[in-house]
């Protein structure tokens, strides 16, 4: 497996010249075993200098006068061997990643002063030709800055200095100062093997290597999540943004969807930065696993990171956590419009299932263009140790390596470890956050600590200085918190004007601070005059002004929230109506898993797709199924529920007949109502004797009613619907009502409801009257089948032989509701059997998300066997 330094990709090639130039100074390389045993390029190794293993060439080896150079003259005599000792005694310094702690530590050692033969010999080796800024990766996308400006070339940055650089990736690290060694004998550090083939011998090892982004969490992230830690990830999602907003553009285009993953510092800022770039054009859909953004930022930068978010055109998702992604299948989407497949028709979208992080959630299915991942990190250091000595460098879990306070490895006093790579903890024990700020300042600290260990001085401790923390969030916005200003934060063009300049001096060298200052001046001037010359155009009105109805400073009608009904379904002032996880579907056919076929049928009133399982003969039972959603998402095409169906069929042996019905609030209640007895209707009827799988094989004396949540609902009201004499034709008789995690409530708690405080009663109240016509209110037979006598006696008269409650322990807000149902039915006469079956560990509605799970498979056959009875 391949393991790279932090940066970008290159390879050294093999060599057929032996003697190339090292600094002012020139040796033989030599390709035997016993000197050099591996192949050097002429152009490459040149750049090496001597901490490869030629500088360890015995000074009693007879060599050539012309062997030896300094600068292009040969020596002799006395030169040549003072030349030799001079290369040997100079220590040799290995600095891993190009970094801010990689770079920062080379920068630091070559501005220390020095003993003439002291000066160590410093090579910086890093996969990526440049070293990049990486806290201002953002503004690449906002067009705030360019790429030289945050991501400029190592050779530049090094042009004056006597740093080496090579492009190479770390293949493996051979440490050997751990070893004890006799007084008086040479100890050298050990070896490093580059991914070319060459091989650096070092005196003193600087790990600086950063870490990787962990992107293989979840199925499928791997293969459609875009990672955001390098100047490639940045540009990659540059070109795509720029390709989307190409084919988006118009008035008719679909809106672009983005999706992150992780609201931590990088996908706040990337949420607040891709947001402000696509305004009304798309949307970001911001997902976090914890109820709150930047849990570990300071409560200033939190807040004002927060009041951005809520004011653009970000959908957060706060409590849930990503199980997959997965690819849509556009061709097959019958929710894709014309438009959509004209202009995407070599792009598709992504679906995200998301699982709810705490109970009285639901899970929900997002669909994107594409997805960024900015959660967790790896560090490469477990796979750069020899495999015949795994723990030689000490790693904590997470695979960082520990070190002592003075940042030097744990057992190895000629390895330092800084950055993402070191595993350092504050006074308090807690382990200093992977930040360029923490970065910054060990780096500081171990080129001295360097400097004092070549020259026998003491070692300083490293103590971190919190000087507060920053981020950007848009052009012309930012968040700053000081730490030694108690209270403080700067916001807005005031924080994002220091935040530049906080980050245009803190530049890695003198030269390029200067250019970088000077270009962002001059693009500050120059959109100052543009806002200025803006504002004077403004200032006169414009023509139409006077014909327009809005006030001035009114808001937005179609951004201001009338009613939120999280986590399904936000709908604004203009009336306009946004469904977070959109509509995805899936075609009806034959299902490869389980092999039933599937078909969407339409008569009447009564539309429906239709599930017959594989191998059937004689007449088997028939299964009308509702789904959930809160009466507002949803559809038997969805891809979980049609999944579901498929299942419980293949399963059941029965035939399943799933209701499309009508969603609110375009359609509130009673037409979800109405559309599912349509639906039932239609099944009783043998599909008003049309359609051949129910004439042929439906055992209408097996006929069950079944549904989650909203569904569930739906399926108790179609029952008691079914009661009135005359309801279902002749014969056809209801065996069972089977209510998965069922939707029902009441003005007066019940149970453990005693403990919710008002604000969840009243936020029940105010979903169920969003959903309905007329109501009023949770005193509404239709959710509570027992609120008065009239209800309970139309309850306990359902024409259905057998019921079956099935309960989710975690269900928050419908738990205790559905004990509550099965309670009152067993109370109010029902003359039928009754079950209750119980689940411990899972939350509502659990099992769409989660077939194969070992307690979605106990449920499934629970109703299986319910059905079969």
């Amino acid at each position: 497996m391949r393991r790279h330094v932090s940066g970008g990709r290159g390879r050294l090639h093999a060599p057929r010249r032996r003697q190339v130039g090292i600094g002012p100074i020139a040796a033989i390389y030599r390709r035997s075993q016993h000197v050099c045993p591996v192949p050097l390029s002429e152009c490459d190794a040149a750049r090496n200098f001597s901490v490869l293993c030629e500088l360890r060439l015995d000074v009693s080896r007879s060599l050539p006068a012309s062997a030896i150079r300094i600068d292009g003259s040969a020596l002799t005599g006395k030169d040549v061997y003072k030349a030799r000792l001079r290369l040997l005694r100079r220590p040799r310094v290995c600095i891993l990643g190009g970094g801010f702690g990689g770079l920062y530590t080379a920068l630091r050692l070559e501005s220390l002063e020095w003993p003439s033969d002291r000066k160590p010999q410093v090579v910086l080796v890093d996969q990526s030709d440049r070293f990049v800024f990486k806290p201002m990766l953002y503004e690449l996308l906002s067009g705030e800055v360019d790429v030289w400006e945050i991501a400029p070339s190592f050779t530049e940055l090094l042009r004056n200095t006597s740093i080496q650089f090579v492009r190479d990736s770390v293949k493996l690290l051979r440490p050997s100062d751990h070893f004890r060694r006799e007084p008086g004998e040479s100890c050298t550090g050990g070896i490093v093997h580059l991914e070319s083939g060459t091989v650096i011998e070092y005196d003193w090892l600087v790990l600086a290597l950063g870490a990787e982004a962990k992107i293989d969490v979840v199925p499928g992230s791997v293969e459609y999540a875009l990672p955001f830690t390098t100047l490639e990830d940045a540009l990659r999602v540059e070109s795509k943004l720029k390709m989307l907003e190409r084919k988006r553009f118009g008035k008719n285009a679909p809106p672009i969807e983005v999706a992150i993953v992780g609201l931590g510092y990088s996908g706040v800022e990337l949420a607040a930065t891709i947001s402000e770039r696509l305004k009304k054009t798309g949307t970001v859909k911001a997902i976090n696993v914890q109820t709150t953004i930047c849990p570990t930022a300071p409560p200033g930068n939190r807040d004002a990171a927060l009041k951005v978010l809520e004011s653009r055109n970000i959908q957060l998702f706060l409590g849930y956590l990503v199980s997959c992604i997965r690819e849509a299948s556009t061709s097959n989407d019958s929710s894709s419009t014309v438009t959509d497949l004209e202009i995407d028709s070599d792009h598709k979208k992504l679906i995200l299932d998301l699982q709810p992080a705490e109970r009285g959630r639901q899970g929900q299915i997002l669909e994107a263009d594409f997805v960024l991942w900015t959660v967790g990190s790896t560090s490469q250091i477990p796979w750069l140790q020899p495999p015949d000595a795994l723990y030689v460098i000490p790693l904590n879990g997470r695979g960082q390596v520990e070190t002592e306070e003075t940042l030097q490895v744990k057992g190895h006093p000629r390895t330092f470890a800084i950055g993402d790579s070191a595993a350092l903890r504050d006074p308090s024990g807690k382990l200093l956050p992977a930040t360029a700020q923490v970065a910054f300042q060990q780096a500081d600290f171990a080129g001295w600590n360097l400097w004092a260990a070549i020259n026998d001085r003491p070692l300083l401790p490293f103590r971190f200085q919190n000087l507060g923390e920053m981020m950007t969030l848009g052009r012309n916005d930012a968040a700053i918190t000081a730490s030694f200003i108690e209270g403080l934060t700067l916001e807005g063009p005031l924080g994002h004007a220091a935040r530049k300049l906080v980050y245009c001096l803190r530049m890695p060298t003198d030269e390029h601070r200067v250019k970088v200052g000077i270009s962002w001046f001059t693009k500050t001037v120059i959109d100052s005059l543009a806002s200025v010359q803006n504002a004077v155009a403004n200032s006169f009105p414009h023509p139409t002004a006077a014909n327009s109805p809005r006030r001035p400073g009114a808001m937005d009608p179609d951004s201001e929230v009338a009613f939120d009904f999280p986590p399904y379904l936000c709908q604004y002032k203009s009336g306009r109506i946004v469904r977070p996880g959109g509509a995805p579907t899936v075609p009806a056919g034959t299902d490869a898993l389980t092999g039933v076929i599937s078909k969407d049928v339409s008569s009447g009133d009564a539309k429906v797709r239709v599930y017959f399982p594989p191998g059937a003969t004689g007449k088997i039972p028939v299964i009308v199924y509702f789904h959930g959603g809160g009466f507002v998402v949803g559809s038997p095409a969805r891809p979980s529920t049609h999944a579901y169906l498929n299942d419980l069929v293949a399963r059941s042996g029965a035939i399943g007949v799933s209701v499309y019905y009508r969603l609110a609030p375009e359609h509130k209640l009673p037409a979800a109502y109405d559309d599912g007895w349509a639906g039932v209707r239609w099944a009783a009827t043998l599909g008003d004797g049309a359609e051949p799988w129910l004439l042929d094989h439906a055992d209408l004396s097996r006929v069950f009613l079944a549904g989650c949540s909203a569904g569930a609902n739906i399926a108790h009201n179609i029952a008691v619907r079914a009661s009135a004499a005359g309801a279902l034709p002749e014969g056809v008789t209801l065996r069972g009502l089977a209510l998965v995690h069922p939707y029902f409530s009441g003005k007066e708690a019940v149970g453990g409801e005693v403990a919710f405080g008002p604000e969840i009663r009243e936020f029940m109240d105010r979903t169920w009257r969003f959903v309905v016509s007329e109501t009023s209110g949770l005193d509404d037979p239709r959710v509570d089948p027992f609120v008065n006598d009239a209800a309970r006696k139309a309850s306990a008269g359902i024409p259905c032989q057998r019921v079956l409650v099935c309960v989710a322990e975690k269900d928050f807000f419908l738990g205790e509701r559905a004990l509550w149902y099965y309670r009152e039915l067993k109370a109010s006469g029902y003359a039928g059997e009754l079950e209750l079956f119980e689940q411990e560990g899972v939350d509502h509605a659990y099992h769409f998300n989660a077939l194969e799970s070992e307690q979605a498979v106990e449920l499934q056959e629970r109703i299986v066997a319910f059905v079969k009875k």
